[in-house]
């Protein structure tokens, strides 16, 4: 797939800086709840490797990322944020309001923030219209490989506590948090170093985690989702958090009034069409005040409480 401009500068940023640049995250913001929530905090453009070597048959993919770092002492517990299958970047070139509200909120609870970016290093500018048989990223392959090349990197930065780092993500990055995350021995879990501590899923597929009998989460997790999603329905995340083996460790909340993007900063409620995994094609998203409010707390007070901060 032919790289979009915002996947385009994204690289290019990325081998610009070479790990090193420093960029307002305010510059990438859009305007209203997101840009008021930036302020003034520098950013550092990274790159590191994901670990899909075996998927690529050779070198590994180098994928590019967003890296906030918090004020205060270090060493910090550090979270991994997985964007869903629009990507990072919203279709103006600017990292996507929901990603920049969340960054900057966990930033400023004193965690490191680690915002990765799958699809433009690959050139690929979003797969929300692209089956799931025609995708070249997805969540079971090369994403969760993302997710355990994001925790290597951040284990060799000097200000990250090694041992306290989570993962959150959205839609088909939540999906992708299913798949890292549940890996058991064969993801970093099985390592003496051991994989996340702690993972949030907002409004996932769930369908490929429930077809694994053998599937549960390598710790806590929290699995948030809208009871009136109609584009990854909640039926089957209700079922899969209710299994043995996997309800001890799953917090399920379902927000029975809320569809998909329903933690969205600022986006009323529409109908998207063309969505290739969605019944029929179109399916509602947009923001529930409400529910929004809810998740927030129940996201900040479980990392607290697994991570610290």
């Amino acid at each position: 797939m032919k790289a979009s401009a915002r996947g385009r500068a994204a690289v290019l940023g990325a081998v610009l800086c070479a790990g090193a640049g420093l960029i307002g995250l305010e510059e990438l913001a859009l305007t209203g709840t997101a840009q008021a929530a930036v302020g003034v905090h520098a950013e550092e453009i990274v790159r590191f490797p994901s670990i899909d070597g075996d998927l690529t048959g050779g070198a590994p993919t180098m994928l590019s990322g967003r890296l906030l770092r918090p004020a205060g002492n270090s060493p910090h517990p550090a979270v991994v944020m997985l964007h869903g299958c629009g990507g990072l970047y919203a279709r103006n070139g600017r990292v996507s309001p929901r990603h920049v509200w969340w960054a900057t909120h966990l930033q400023r609870q004193g965690y490191e923030v680690l915002m990765v970016d799958s699809f433009g290093p690959r050139d690929v500018e979003e797969v929300c219209t692209t089956a799931l048989k025609d995708r070249t990223v997805r969540a079971t392959a090369e994403r969760k490989r993302d997710a355990w090349g994001a925790l290597a990197f951040l284990r060799k930065r000097p200000e990250v506590d090694h041992d306290r780092i989570g993962l959150i993500g959205w839609s088909q990055g939540a999906s992708s948090v299913l798949a890292a995350y549940g890996a058991g021995e064969d993801g970093p879990a099985g390592t003496e170093e051991g994989g996340f501590r702690a993972a949030a899923a907002f409004y996932p597929g769930c369908k490929a985690s429930l077809s694994n009998d053998d599937w549960q989460p390598d710790g806590p997790l929290l699995l948030l989702v809208g009871g009136k999603d109609d584009w990854t329905p909640p039926e089957s995340c209700v079922e899969l958090a209710g299994r043995a083996g996997v309800k001890e460790k799953v917090d399920l909340v379902v927000y029975p009034d809320a569809y998909h993007g329903f933690d969205a900063p600022d986006a009323p409620v529409r109908k998207r069409k063309d969505l290739a995994t969605a019944p029929g094609g179109t399916a509602h998203v947009g923001t529930d005040e409400d529910a929004r409010s809810d998740a927030i707390r129940r996201v900040m007070d479980f990392f607290k409480e697994k991570l610290g901060g």
